[in-house]
């Protein structure tokens, strides 16, 4: 049996941030952010002492797991928020107060697509960047349900819905596709 590849290898966390084009004093939050600290850890540093990012997640043993982290490692940027993206104003996020957002690993865990695009939307300031990234449709020896996936052109249509215009189409590894959004 083939060794499943850790997180970090199932796609590349640097093409991610550089397609991002995240800059210091900016606003970011990983919509979806999980227990790993290593996207947030990495979006903290890009955007220095006077930007923010949000942590947000749905489980409140996350967010508490997040908060021991910030707490630790005294990253005073980084500001958890207990949230479900799957509903309209879910996340106690204001409205376009977002530069750059990302849905990474996320959105196939999403009882409802649309309403987590349009929640994580909703925070992205005019002219913002949301940046997707989840499974390819099809087979792959790990990961989530075929039936689970959403495919890319789904994506698409519901970001046009959304006032949301694809702008970056990337591979950030073997099993992903990414996009990248402008808000208009």
């Amino acid at each position: 049996m083939k060794p499943i590849p850790t997180k970090t290898l199932l796609f590349s966390f640097e093409t991610i941030l550089n397609k991002a084009e995240l800059k210091e004093g900016h606003t970011a939050a990983d919509f979806g952010c999980g227990r790993s600290m290593f996207l947030l850890y990495a979006l903290s540093n890009m955007v220095g002492k006077n930007g923010k990012v949000y942590g947000v997640d749905i489980l409140p043993e996350i967010i508490a797991s997040v908060d021991r982290e910030i707490k630790h490692h005294n990253l005073v940027s980084i500001t958890p928020v207990l949230g479900n993206l799957d509903i309209k104003n879910g996340i106690k996020i204001p409205d376009e107060h977002i530069d750059r957002g990302f849905i990474v690993n996320t959105m196939h865990q999403s009882s409802n697509t649309v309403n987590m695009m349009f929640e994580s939307s909703r925070t992205i300031k005019k002219d913002g960047l949301l940046t997707i990234v989840d499974w390819e449709k099809g087979e792959s020896p790990f990961g989530p349900h075929e039936g689970l996936r959403i495919d890319k052109e789904i994506v698409k249509d519901v970001a046009k819905i959304i006032n949301l215009e694809v702008v970056d189409y990337f591979n950030p590894g073997s099993y992903h596709y990414g996009l990248i959004f402008r808000k208009q």
